[in-house]
């Protein structure tokens, strides 16, 4: 098992294509990989951090267990993951342990350029959110990366979003 670190921030957007637009102009200078995934996240009442089941374009599931203070607009997330095709088995299991807090439902489109993930979110009830989470050994190199990218997308900080999108839903 290996814990893993990611420095994140999320903001709303207003215009979907102008933002996709600026990411495959960065992807024009270096090398970025892209996918696109329809995401159910299923969030459940655990004593301590968060823990929910996201199922992937109906295929398969990731658990995902993890803690980070909500304080901070830009946030250091610990996570651990673990991986199934057995997703369906697993939230029966899960939601006989602890109640189903919300369940998140998103079209993510995601790009991935050396350790930063660059999502473009479609969130049902919420509406359209880009997220940055730059995984990190190195705390220092992982802030210089976000300031770029801040400073690239021109980003307002004071619209950062320090919530979930779960915890947006329960709002």
């Amino acid at each position: 098992m290996s814990q893993k670190k990611n420095y994140e921030i999320k903001t709303p957007i207003q215009n979907y294509a102008e933002v996709k637009s600026a990411i495959l102009s960065l992807s024009e200078k270096n090398k970025i990989t892209r996918k696109k995934e329809i995401q159910k996240d299923i969030y459940y009442a655990v004593p301590s951090g968060r823990l929910k089941l996201r199922i992937i374009n109906r295929k398969r599931g990731t658990l995902i267990l993890y803690d980070r203070k909500e304080a901070k607009k830009l946030r250091v997330s610990n996570y651990i993951l673990s991986n199934t095709k057995d997703f369906e088995n697993l939230h029966l299991i899960l939601s006989k342990l602890f109640p189903v807090l919300v369940i998140v439902e998103k079209t993510r489109e995601i790009f991935l350029l050396e350790n930063i993930r660059i999502h473009l979110d479609k969130v049902k009830n919420l509406g359209e959110f880009l997220e940055f989470e730059v995984l990190f050994d190195s705390f220092e190199k992982a802030k210089k990366q976000m300031k770029f990218l801040i400073e690239y997308f021109r980003l307002d900080r004071k619209k950062f979003i320090k919530r979930s999108y779960s915890d947006l839903l329960l709002k």
